[in-house]
């Protein structure tokens, strides 16, 4: 009788049926699309307007993270709550730091862009420790209406964070001067 060895978990774990197949597929080209989009229509907008008005653009999709709770909403999907219990408090967690650094973005905080930061990082290692769990516990037969979330907009969010980091670690030299309107007051090249 031949027991359970690490090489037998490996190989049947990299069999991947043919939901998960298509799964990938249509996060791929949804990951294209969203790609796309962003390049043509996003980035060259960000690049004519202060870091402040482009994180408060680029951190707005992640308000709608929360969304991602859904996966432990009875009938919606049957995934595993080893899967979608972390994935919702971590998607609940990260909205709740987009609304937070949405909130010191527009008040123009102090230390904004160190809340832009934290929300950044924390949202994307959800987001890359959600797929992972989803590869390991081969959930993509069992996610029901939940797979529409996670062909398309998973690959959206993680567009929007390249963005996030993107205008994060462009020198403030490189961005343009201007007067923009915070609170009231015209201040030159806010950001």
């Amino acid at each position: 009788m031949p027991g359970l060895t690490f090489d037998h978990a490996i190989s049947k774990a990299t069999v991947m049926p043919p939901s998960a197949k298509l799964l990938a597929a249509l996060m791929a080209m949804s990951l294209l699309a969203w790609g796309i989009v962003a390049w043509v229509h996003v980035v060259p907008w960000l690049d004519t307007h202060s870091r402040r008005e482009g994180l408060l653009v680029a951190v707005t999709p992640h308000l709608f993270r929360h969304v991602g709770a859904m996966a432990v909403f009875p009938g919606v999907g049957q995934t595993p709550p080893a899967w979608s219990v972390p994935l919702a408090w971590g998607d609940g967690i990260t909205a709740l730091l987009a609304a937070l650094s949405m909130i010191a973005l527009y008040k123009s905080w102090r230390h904004a862009t160190l809340v832009v930061w934290a929300f950044n990082l924390f949202g994307l290692m959800n987001l890359l420790h959600n797929g992972y769990n989803a590869v390991v516990l081969q959930i993509a037969p069992q996610l029901g209406v939940v797979g529409y979330v996670v062909a398309f907009g998973v690959p959206g969010m993680f567009v929007a964070h390249l963005l996030v980091f993107r205008i994060l670690l462009k020198p403030d030299a490189e961005r343009p001067r201007q007067l923009t309107r915070a609170h009231g007051a015209v201040v030159e090249g806010a950001g």
